[in-house]
């Protein structure tokens, strides 16, 4: 799936903007588990640290799914989990129907 997710960026326009960095934002900090995070721009491709409360897989999954259905446009999103050991990373895409798109490596531990 990461293949695919690699092959999809490079026929989408990546942004990174105020609006959308205020989006993630809003989103977490609506999330009553969430102990804290943070959320930084590193060439168009948004990385979000999330640290719980009280980690769990279950709770990580929750979480994300929260997120996704929170941030996701309507035109298209996908992403690949990875569990690794004490936190699970997400590799995530959204796009709209005019191909831009936001992308978002997110690790929650």
């Amino acid at each position: 799936m990461f293949r695919v997710i690699n092959e999809y960026l490079g026929k989408v326009n990546l942004q990174a903007n105020d609006e959308i960095y205020k989006m993630i934002s809003e989103c977490l900090d609506d999330c009553k588990n969430i102990k804290k995070h943070t959320v930084t721009v590193n060439f168009q491709r948004y990385m979000v640290d999330i640290k719980l409360k009280k980690y769990s897989v279950e709770e990580a999954v929750k979480i994300f799914n929260y997120f996704n259905n929170k941030i996701s446009y309507d035109y298209s999103s996908m992403h690949v989990r990875f569990n690794e050991g004490k936190c699970v990373r997400y590799r995530y895409i959204t796009s709209k129907e005019d191909k831009n798109a936001f992308y978002c490596d997110i690790i929650i531990s």
